[in-house]
């Protein structure tokens, strides 16, 4: 009789692997798998929390990608690198950790490690591995009616994850193919968009010019103060038109970086400055990282101020009632198409705001479209423009609060070719490598 129910949750188990190998052949959706994956493990074991780690073959480091059952803020420091003790010793073992049974593991892996897993309460580690290659980690809580995990529920995790590795690697490489034709498709859309830009600007230019200039030849004809004041506001309304247009010439024709070399650590700092105050004013905190060995970009230093302060702005105006900006910059390195080595400066800003909808992701890049009352919608076309010029990209990414609750906000991601000149004529930093600095 005691063996009977134990047979039944085999049996529960059985249906439910067979169940999910058969859904995940339908998911294609990176966001939707990761919510399926975790459902599923919490379906099967009632846990307190669980958190995916995958690959950002970018930065060679696991980033955590989903949580459920924690609230976590300050997402840019829980990373693993990939030439670090814990990722070794997956790669070697090609298990499961518990760590309640190899505490020599856990007192291995490093002071980085060892306070990630503490933070996030981590009691089991299980990777996934896709041909001897780890693309991913699921780290599992303790389970809710704190009792230890069973032979027969970590073999169901290993069995159902091992599936789940084939799935995301699917995804991912689905969601790569799928960005590529997004920009191929965004820069075709931009550039026809900056043609019609140019022209119109240009025609709208000369009469308004000639409006200008007959407004205020009238003015002379009037001594009345009312009508004066009228005229006053119409060279105003004139003069924000000319504004726009400018705004649309400098997206159809970015004038061309003034580059030197910038100590890009000092440029963020400066920006931050800039919008300490309005940051306090909302209750909001900024954390901000340099991570990169190197600091110095050469670059128009104006035209990077005027992107880094457009992107913090939009956070800061997505954060009505408070909430925390993290800013954190990396070096990514890669090959040429030649082949030969390439470095980049990766500059990400995620916040804690309302999230962007699907819908307008699309959208978000082309001239003057905006969903604010008093926006032009030239802010991040012009972004765009600048950052193609110093031969970089940009992309940002979303989730609303309406359909993520407790994992919202938006992410803009800023991939910043090195060059440097000769001569180094560059600002100097206040502060030392790799400082943590919250402002708020």
């Amino acid at each position: 009789m005691l063996g009977l129910p134990l047979r039944r949750k085999k049996d529960d188990f059985r249906q439910a692997f067979t169940e999910f190998s058969k859904s995940l052949t339908l998911i294609i959706d990176l966001e939707q798998l990761k919510d399926n994956v975790i459902s599923k493990i919490r379906e099967c074991i009632r846990v307190d929390s669980i958190q995916i780690f995958l690959l950002n073959p970018d930065l060679n480091r696991f980033e955590l990608a989903e949580t459920r059952g924690l609230d976590i803020i300050k997402r840019s420091s829980l990373y693993f690198s990939s030439d670090e003790p814990l990722v070794r010793w997956f790669t070697i073992n090609e298990t499961h950790l518990l760590i309640s049974e190899k505490p020599a593991v856990f007192s291995y892996f490093n002071e980085h490690e060892q306070g990630i897993l503490s933070e996030l309460k981590v009691t089991l580690i299980s990777p996934l591995m896709v041909m001897n290659r780890i693309t991913g980690l699921v780290c599992i809580g303790s389970k809710s009616d704190d009792s230890d995990y069973s032979p027969e529920e970590i073999e169901l995790l290993d069995t159902l994850l091992g599936q789940a590795s084939f799935a995301f690697e699917n995804a991912f490489l689905y969601h790569q193919q799928k960005t590529r034709l997004k920009k191929m498709y965004r820069a075709d859309r931009l550039a026809t968009a900056g043609q019609l830009a140019a022209g119109a600007a240009h025609e709208i230019r000369n009469p308004l010019t000639s409006i200008r200039s007959t407004i205020q030849y009238l003015q002379k004809d009037f001594r009345d103060d009312n009508k004066r004041v009228l005229l006053d506001s119409l060279i105003e309304e004139v003069d924000r038109i000319n504004e726009i247009i400018e705004g649309l010439l400098s997206f159809s024709k970015p004038s061309t970086p003034q580059t030197e070399n910038v100590n890009l650590d000092y440029l963020l700092e400066q920006t931050l400055s800039l919008v300490a105050t309005t940051a306090k004013k909302r209750n909001i905190t900024v954390g901000y990282n340099f991570n990169a060995p190197e600091k110095t970009v050469n670059a128009d230093t104006s035209q990077l101020k005027q992107v880094f302060l457009n992107i913090i702005m939009n956070a800061l105006q997505a954060m009505d009632e408070g909430g925390f900006l993290s800013i954190s910059v990396d070096l990514k390195k890669t090959n040429s198409f030649s082949g030969t080595p390439r470095e980049s400066f990766y500059i990400m800003f995620r916040d804690t705001g309302v999230g962007i909808p699907p819908e307008h992701i699309e959208h978000i890049f082309d001239p003057f479209f905006t969903t604010k009352k008093d926006g032009t919608g030239l802010g991040l076309s012009i972004s765009y423009g600048i950052i193609q010029q110093h031969g970089g990209e940009i992309e940002i990414e979303s989730r609303t609060m309406s359909d993520y609750p407790k994992n919202h906000g938006t992410t803009v991601s800023i991939m910043l070719p090195i060059f440097k000149t000769a001569h180094n004529h560059h600002h100097t930093a206040g502060k030392k490598d790799g400082a943590e600095d919250t402002r708020g």
